[in-house]
């Protein structure tokens, strides 16, 4: 499924992770390979979620895990260079929430990700989202631009 394009304007964005490329992500072809691109995502989620936590305040005892994570790759990524991954928040549901990114090198959008989070129980159901975090989550809510389609 092709994305709304508002996705792959840097400005929607609301939390930016830089990462440098390494030379063991680089393959034959001399560009970074496709797992190395979806491990930046990862990286820069992370630094992400550590961000709306810490704002979120006391959330023991709430665990949350990946239940699906889609990348689509867009264009070719180099090394040696830096990529920003943008980081922002797609949705809020009852009990999930789904964190969009874009991955930018010199400016250009070559990748997105999306990846869907729920708060679990230890009896492998699900739980609300406690308020505290929610109201975290909703600081980072990505929207599109004026006149453009959520989508």
């Amino acid at each position: 499924m092709k994305p709304p394009a508002w996705r792959l304007e840097r400005d929607v964005y609301r939390h930016f992770t830089e990462i440098q490329t390494r030379y063991r992500d680089e393959d034959m072809l001399r560009h970074v390979n496709n797992m190395a691109v979806a491990g930046y995502h990862d990286e820069a989620r992370n630094r992400f979620s550590r961000v709306y936590f810490k704002l979120a305040g006391d959330i023991t005892g709430t665990r949350i895990v990946t239940v699906e994570t889609r990348v689509n790759f867009l264009a070719e990524v180099f090394h040696p260079d830096t990529v920003e991954v943008g980081s922002g928040i797609l949705k809020i549901g009852g009990a999930s929430y789904e964190i969009g990114q874009a991955l930018f090198q010199k400016g250009k959008c070559v990748g997105l990700c999306t990846a869907v989070f729920v708060r679990a129980t230890r009896s492998r159901g699900t739980a609300p989202l406690p308020d505290n975090l929610r109201a975290a989550l909703e600081t980072f809510r990505l929207r599109a631009p004026e006149g453009v389609g959520e989508a």
